[in-house]
C-alpha cells in the first residue's frame, strides 16, 4: 500500500487548526486534519472573538455561518458583579460593557464586523463543516504518535481509532496541537514565560435553564461572591448551557476535592435557587501561564495557537491570537505549496507573527497587573504610563516590522488610538471603508476575496492598474486591481479612502490575501510594472523559485 501524501498536515482541530483547514481547503490546498479526541470539542474554553477574527471569517466566506453562530449570545451584554444569579437584581446590578462603549463604536468605523461573543464550539462546528465541505480530509480519533522532519517535508506516524499505525508524507506540518504541544516538544523547543499566575483554576460546562432567570437583562459574564462561594459564571446560550470558573488554594485542596457533586452544589449557590436542576456536563482544569515559544518555524513544522502561546484570558486575547496565527499562514503556505512563493515567504510567518505573540502575551500581563485599569475605560492616562495598549491595538491595530513588507514604518504611532495606526502603512491591516462594487455595498477588505493580492489606487491610478494586469498575466499571480474614488470600478464617492490609505490620487498600495499591507508607494512612479514586479519578488521570495 503506498503512503498517502499531502502538502499540509494540521495536527490538532482546536478552533486553530480547524482555521488553518478551513483556509487552506478556501484556497484550494488538499490537506490533511488529525485530531486525537472523537470529534470537536463540547466545552467551549472561550467566548471573546476579537475584530480580526471575524474579519479573517468574512474574508473565506464564513461571514453568513459565524453571525448566524453568534445569535444566541447577540443579547449579551457586559460584566456584572452579583452575590447570586436569582437573587440579584439584574436591571440594576452595576455593569462594565464589555467590550467598553469607546471600543464598540470605534470598532464599527474601522472594521466591517459586529462586536459581540461567540461560544468557541459554535466556532468550531462552522470551521469543520467548512473544511470538509470544501476538501479538506478530516480525521478525529486519530493521534501523532512521532513525526521525523527533514530538508524536503516530514513523515508522520499517526495512529487510528482502530489503533492501527501507519505514516503520511507531507511537505509541511502546522503544529496546532495546543500548549502540551507533542510536536514542539519532539522538536526541543521551549516556552519562554511565567507559569502558575494565580490561583489553579476549574472551568465547569453545566446546564441549567436560566432563561427565564436573565431574561431581559442578559450578561456576557456575571462576577459571583457570596459566602457559598466565589466564581465566574459564563454563558454560552443565554438559555441552558452556561460555564463556572472556580478557583481553589494550591496545596491545601486538589482537583480531586471537586468531585461533580460538590461542583453542582457550588453551582446552585452562585445562582441563588435550589429548584433548577442542575446537570455538570464536563470539567477542564486549567492554569493561567503567560508564554511564549523560542522559535515558531523549525524547517518544514510551523507552530500556531497554543502550541506557539500561551495567553492570559484578561482581555480575551488568547484564541483571538491564536487564529490571527493561521490568516498569517494559510495564505503563505498555499503560495508555497503552489510554486508561486520561496520558501522565504514562511520563514516570514516567525519574523512577522513572534513579535506579536510577545507582544500581546505581555499586554495581558499587564492587564493582569492592572486590573483596575483593564476594566475602567476612562484611565487612559493611566493605561499610557504603564504603556497598556488600548484593546483594539493588541488585537488589530498592530504593525508587522519585519517580513513579508517593504519599508514598514519603525513604530506604530500609538498604544491608544487603533484609528491612528491603521494608516495604509506597510505592516498594517488595509484601512476598511464601505464602497461600492457591482452596484452592491462592500468593505475595501472583500475585495480580498480568495486569497489573492489586490492592488488598490487612487481614483487617477490607471497606470498601476495595468501594470498589475501584466504582472498577473505574466507571473500567474492571482494579482486584481482596482482604482478607488468617485465613479471608478471600486466607487468611493468622497474619495475618503484614499485619504485613509495615505496615496494621493495616483498612488498605490499592494494588500496581501490576510488583508495587511504589503507596500505602499504614495504617488506615481516610472516603469510601474518593473516597480511592481520588484515589489513581489521581495514580499514572495520568488528569486528563490525554480524557475527563477
Amino acid at each position: 500500500m503506498s503512503q498517502e501524501h499531502f502538502p499540509v498536515l494540521v495536527v490538532g482541530a482546536g478552533t486553530v487548526g480547524l482555521s488553518m483547514a478551513a483556509a487552506l481547503a478556501h484556497y484550494d490546498v488538499p490537506v490533511l486534519l488529525v485530531e486525537r479526541h472523537a470529534g470537536t470539542t463540547k466545552h467551549p474554553r472561550a467566548t471573546g472573538v476579537q475584530p480580526p477574527v471575524k474579519e479573517f471569517f468574512r474574508s473565506i466566506g464564513l461571514d453568513d455561518p459565524i453571525r448566524e453562530a453568534s445569535t444566541d449570545l447577540l443579547p449579551s451584554n457586559g460584566k456584572v458583579d452579583i452575590v447570586t444569579i436569582a437573587g440579584s437584581d439584574l436591571a440594576a446590578a452595576p455593569r462594565i460593557p464589555t467590550p467598553p462603549k469607546d471600543v464598540a463604536e470605534l470598532t464599527a468605523r474601522i472594521s466591517p464586523t459586529p462586536v459581540g461573543p461567540i461560544a468557541q464550539d459554535r466556532i468550531d462546528q462552522v470551521l469543520g463543516d467548512a473544511a470538509a465541505a470544501n476538501g479538506a480530509l478530516v480525521r478525529f480519533g486519530t493521534r501523532l504518535e512521532s513525526v521525523e522532519a527533514d530538508e524536503s517535508g516530514v513523515t508522520a506516524t499517526l495512529v487510528g481509532p482502530d489503533g492501527a499505525a501507519y505514516t503520511v508524507r507531507a511537505d509541511h506540518l502546522v503544529a496546532a496541537d495546543g500548549s502540551a504541544s507533542s510536536v514542539r516538544q519532539a522538536l526541543g523547543i521551549e516556552l519562554k514565560g511565567p507559569t502558575g499566575l494565580g490561583n489553579p483554576m476549574i472551568n465547569i460546562l453545566f446546564t441549567a435553564d436560566l432563561s427565564e432567570v436573565v431574561k431581559g437583562n442578559e450578561f456576557a459574564f456575571a462576577q459571583i461572591n457570596n459566602p457559598d462561594t466565589e466564581g465566574i459564571l459564563l454563558t454560552i446560550n443565554n438559555r441552558d448551557r452556561w460555564i463556572y470558573h472556580i478557583s481553589y488554594k494550591e496545596g491545601e485542596e486538589e482537583l480531586s476535592d471537586y468531585p461533580d457533586e460538590r461542583c453542582v452544589q457550588l453551582i446552585k449557590s452562585a445562582i441563588g435557587r435550589d429548584d433548577i436542576p442542575v446537570e455538570v456536563v464536563s470539567t477542564i482544569p486549567w492554569r493561567m501561564s503567560a508564554r511564549v515559544a523560542e522559535r515558531v518555524v523549525e524547517g518544514r513544522v510551523i507552530l500556531a495557537g497554543d502550541s506557539a502561546h500561551t495567553i492570559p484570558p484578561i482581555g480575551a486575547f488568547g484564541m483571538s491570537s491564536g487564529v490571527a496565527d493561521a490568516c498569517n499562514l494559510a495564505w503563505k503556505l498555499a503560495h508555497v505549496v503552489k510554486g508561486i512563493a520561496g520558501p522565504g515567504l514562511l520563514r516570514s510567518y516567525e519574523a512577522e507573527r513572534l513579535p506579536i505573540m510577545r507582544f500581546t502575551r505581555d499586554q495581558a500581563l499587564l492587564r493582569f497587573s492592572h486590573l483596575d485599569l483593564h476594566w475602567d475605560a476612562e484611565k487612559y492616562g493611566e493605561r499610557s504610563a504603564v504603556e497598556m495598549a488600548d484593546p483594539l491595538i493588541t488585537s488589530l491595530a498592530y504593525q508587522y516590522d519585519d517580513g513579508a513588507v517593504i519599508d514598514p514604518p519603525k513604530k506604530m504611532r500609538s498604544l491608544q488610538r487603533a484609528d491612528e495606526n491603521l494608516t495604509g502603512a506597510p505592516g498594517t491591516r488595509v484601512p476598511h471603508a464601505w464602497v461600492g462594487r457591482d452596484g452592491k455595498r462592500i468593505s475595501v477588505l472583500d475585495l480580498v476575496e480568495k486569497g489573492n493580492f489586490v492592488l488598490l489606487t487612487g481614483p487617477r491610478g490607471g497606470d498601476w492598474v495595468s501594470a498589475a494586469r501584466a504582472e498577473a498575466a505574466d507571473s500567474g499571480l492571482d494579482l486584481r486591481a482596482y482604482r478607488v474614488g468617485p465613479d471608478c470600478e471600486v466607487d468611493d464617492p468622497d474619495g475618503a479612502w484614499s485619504a485613509l490609505a495615505g496615496l494621493e490620487p495616483d498612488g498605490a498600495l499592494l494588500v496581501r490575501p490576510d488583508m495587511f499591507v504589503a507596500w505602499r508607494s504614495v504617488a506615481a512612479q516610472e516603469a510601474p510594472q518593473r516597480v511592481l514586479t520588484d515589489v513581489l519578488d521581495r514580499v514572495l521570495d520568488r528569486a528563490a523559485l525554480p524557475s527563477a
